[in-house]
């Protein structure tokens, strides 16, 4: 009970000096209530498996985003002269 009541009370300073709070909750038993109140408090939420170590290992999370973010322009500007060189056949 005395770490709830700690707990609680650093939620709400964070909220009420406007920090952002995530709300982590996997267990399929919870994941709704996860969702509606991270969406009530207008807070960030994870209510599904995620991968282990994105919060602690950040940096390599971090490079690894970058990666994805410029494989798909790369896949997009492939698409995109696809679409030219088949206009440009017909």
């Amino acid at each position: 009970s005395r770490f709830l009541s700690e707990a609680c009370d650093l939620v709400f300073d964070a909220a009420r000096r406007r920090k952002r709070i995530l709300i982590v909750g996997t267990k399929k038993r919870v994941a709704d209530s996860v969702a509606r109140a991270a969406i009530k408090a207008r807070c960030h939420y994870v209510n599904k498996k995620w991968l282990g170590g994105m919060l602690t290992n950040w940096s390599t999370t971090e490079r690894r985003l970058c990666k994805f973010k410029k494989l798909r322009l790369e896949l997009k500007m492939v698409r995109r002269n696809l679409l030219k060189k088949r206009d440009a056949a017909r």
